[in-house]
């Protein structure tokens, strides 16, 4: 499948990042910004789940990332949306 300039770039700056370790939306944002020349929209979605300990009642909540979709301005001047699932 062949791919715009700029959502080929996107692809390989987004398969660049360890999303299991510490990444930041901001960092992402201005990252992007840097060759694309616009500051993308990143729409991420978490998938929340708890964990209870039966024996102290204890509850822990956990979040993990799901997706993250990108949109841009793409070379034909029409907006466009990319979306990486990470698990």
């Amino acid at each position: 499948m062949f791919y715009s300039l700029k959502e080929q770039a996107i692809r390989d700056f987004l398969a660049k990042i360890n999303f299991k370790q510490d990444w930041n939306y901001v960092t992402l944002e201005e990252g992007m910004k840097k060759f694309l020349g616009e500051r993308p929209f990143l729409d991420v979605t978490y998938t929340k789940d708890v964990m209870i300990n039966e024996m102290t009642g204890e509850a822990k909540e956990f979040r993990r990332l799901e997706k993250i979709s990108v949109i841009f301005t793409d070379t034909n001047d029409l907006p466009k949306k990319i979306e990486i699932l990470i698990d």
